[in-house]
């Protein structure tokens, strides 16, 4: 399910092993040493952007930031196994992982923050992390939060028409019957009503909508305790029918992409929507107009940084034998 069209990590020597691939792809659902070390590639670079990004905004240089540290690790997951130009992408302002890992650059982004007119999301009329590419067919997502989810269940039953009605499909050659409309949002959002009324309408309409909860238990300052009934959404839509539901550890790499596949597997079937709810940490302040020191005490936040993706994933990536000490440093610095 790969799209293949990723960047490619060169090793710098080979690594010595005692694992045989074949048992090692079978345990990492199916990636081999090179996808794995090109999905650690593109969190790190996620997180490099971002770190630049607020550097450009300390130095007032762009307006405004938003970042995606803490969850570079599902998104990147969830982009390595759909289709750019062929599934659909309603994403939110957190999702700069799972961008890049579908096909945008780290200077598209800059042009973004920066207002530019060469941005391709907006033209610079738009807030930054605002993500559109119509190229790969990410749609460009309102200000207000939780509107996306209606939009994407639209773009779905759209296609449930085009397969439906002989005459409509001949009049849309780009439509193709097992594609899938991603959808995310964090926690915060499953609150409200654009959501619930979403999940509805995917589940009466079996239509293949991914929708990806990145749970990092805070909306802005309020925890998710305070903002969703019982404190898990998992729980709270557990009886819908039809509805893949899988939750699961969103700062684990692999764990990510096994439960994503299992979703997108069951969605490009026609079974109906999936539900990815995984747990994130956000150990950066919601936007750079906030400050989550005076919400987070400070073990909370020691905490969140022993769950950090990237150390998570680097760890992953040694123990397993995919690569050596000086090999991710040299790929951490490229």
């Amino acid at each position: 399910m790969d799209s293949g069209m990723r960047p490619q990590v060169e090793p710098a020597n080979p690594v010595n092993t005692e694992k045989s691939e074949p048992e090692r792809m079978a345990r990492h659902h199916g990636l081999d040493r090179e996808a794995l070390l090109n999905a650690f590639r593109l969190m790190v670079l996620s997180r490099a952007v971002d770190d630049k990004e607020i550097q450009l905004k300390r130095q007032q240089k762009i307006y405004f930031q938003i970042n995606a540290v803490g969850h570079e690790a599902l998104q990147v997951a969830a982009g390595m196994l759909l289709r750019p130009g062929y599934d659909w992408f309603y994403p939110y302002y957190r999702d700069r992982a799972l961008t890049l890992a579908v096909g945008t650059t780290p200077f598209e982004q800059f042009l973004s923050a920066a207002g530019a007119a060469a941005d391709p999301s907006s033209g610079g009329r738009m807030m930054p992390s605002h993500w559109g590419q119509p190229k790969l067919n990410i749609v460009n997502q309102s200000s207000a939060t939780g509107t996306q989810f209606a939009e994407a269940v639209g773009a779905a039953k759209a296609g449930q028409y085009l397969s439906a009605v002989n005459e409509i499909r001949a009049l849309k050659d780009t439509f193709h019957g097992d594609e899938i409309v991603y959808v995310s949002a964090g926690d915060g959002s499953t609150s409200q009503g654009e959501f619930w009324e979403s999940v509805n309408a995917a589940c009466l309409n079996k239509l293949p909508v991914l929708f990806l909860i990145q749970d990092n238990n805070y909306a802005i300052s309020v925890p998710v305790e305070a903002q969703t009934a019982g404190g898990n959404i998992s729980r709270l839509v557990g009886n819908f029918p039809d509805l893949f539901l899988t939750e699961f550890d969103g700062c684990s790499f692999v764990e990510s992409y096994g439960r994503l596949k299992d979703a997108v597997a069951y969605l490009r079937a026609g079974n109906g929507p999936a539900l990815a709810h995984g747990h994130v940490i956000r150990p950066y302040s919601h936007s750079l107009s906030d400050d989550e020191r005076l919400y987070k005490t400070e073990k909370e936040r020691e905490e969140e940084a022993k769950r950090d993706p990237l150390p998570k994933m680097r760890d992953f990536l040694l123990q397993e034998g995919l690569a050596t000490e000086e090999e991710l440093a040299a790929l951490q610095s490229s």
